[in-house]
């Protein structure tokens, strides 16, 4: 079963970002150029917010062509660049944390399944983080609030 993300979801975990959705047009035209059908919550989640942070990952953004000074830097661009790093084709690239490791959705059959996997840019392996993407957004959520009250 697929939960269906929507702004409450928004509200009630840690996701930042100060970009605006994209429409269902940029969505197709980024699956079109990967050549692959995006889950449906990524896709949710992109049209509530584009360039989402996650804890410590940073989305790719989808392009948006009202807006390309801050999105030409798309996911499209990433995957092209990280596949030239070494990382397996199967993969699609969703986002960064910053030390190079990249935040992954795999492919089978022209359909990205709604796993999240991190790839270790170090050792090229693959590990799976979360059953799906509110999963992953909640358990880091969680994560943050356990840190918070370390403090």
């Amino acid at each position: 079963m697929v939960i269906e993300l929507n702004e409450r979801h928004i509200r009630s975990t840690r996701i930042k970002s100060s970009k605006r959705g994209v429409s269902d047009i940029n969505l197709k035209s980024t699956e079109e150029q990967l050549g692959a059908a995006l889950p449906k919550q990524y896709k949710e989640l992109c049209k509530l917010t584009n360039n989402a942070q996650i804890g410590e990952w940073t989305l790719f953004p989808i392009k948006d062509p009202d807006n390309l000074k801050r999105t030409w830097d798309d996911i499209v661009r990433q995957n092209h660049d990280v596949k030239e790093e070494g990382m397996a084709h199967d993969l699609i690239a969703i986002g960064e944390d910053g030390t190079g490791d990249i935040l992954c959705f795999r492919l089978k059959d022209n359909i990205v399944e709604n796993e999240v996997y991190i790839w270790y840019h170090e050792t090229k392996e693959v590990e799976k983080s979360a059953s799906d993407l509110i999963e992953f957004i909640v358990s880091y959520s969680e994560l943050e609030d356990d840190i918070d009250e370390d403090d």
